[in-house]
């Protein structure tokens, strides 16, 4: 093997392993239907923070009493710190909170799944994204 074909092979190699994280990132919009915003509110039953997006796990009810799951797509743990969300002691599982959303084009089976936009923390709101 050549001095040339040793270089290109490791330049390759270096420029696949770079490329692959921007491949794998998605648009929202190929999730969400992003021209659509609605407003839930429901009690939180879990949350995971955690990268790359934290993930918020509602129950929902409905006009007609009906519970529904919902789990919405957030920030990661370094964007909801830079908004000044404190997730430890402002956030708690069984508390009532309000999501502007964008709903998924398709949801999973037996949830709802939303792209979160703002929430509302004791009367504060927190804007996550504008798309």
């Amino acid at each position: 093997m050549t001095v040339k074909t040793r270089i290109a092979s490791v330049g390759l190699a270096a420029g696949m392993l770079t490329a692959a994280p921007a491949v794998a990132h998605h648009s929202a919009n190929a999730e969400f239907d992003t021209q659509k915003v609605m407003v839930i509110t429901g009690v939180l039953t879990k949350l995971e923070v955690v990268s790359p997006h934290s993930w918020w796990h509602l129950e929902v009810k409905g006009p007609d009493g009906k519970v529904t799951p919902w789990r919405l797509e957030s920030n990661s743990p370094a964007g909801l710190i830079r908004l000044g969300v404190k997730v430890k002691t402002d956030v708690k599982v069984g508390e009532t909170y309000s999501f502007r959303i964008s709903p998924a084009w398709k949801d999973p089976a037996g949830e709802k799944l939303g792209w979160m936009r703002a929430f509302t923390i004791n009367g504060k709101e927190y804007v996550l994204t504008e798309l």
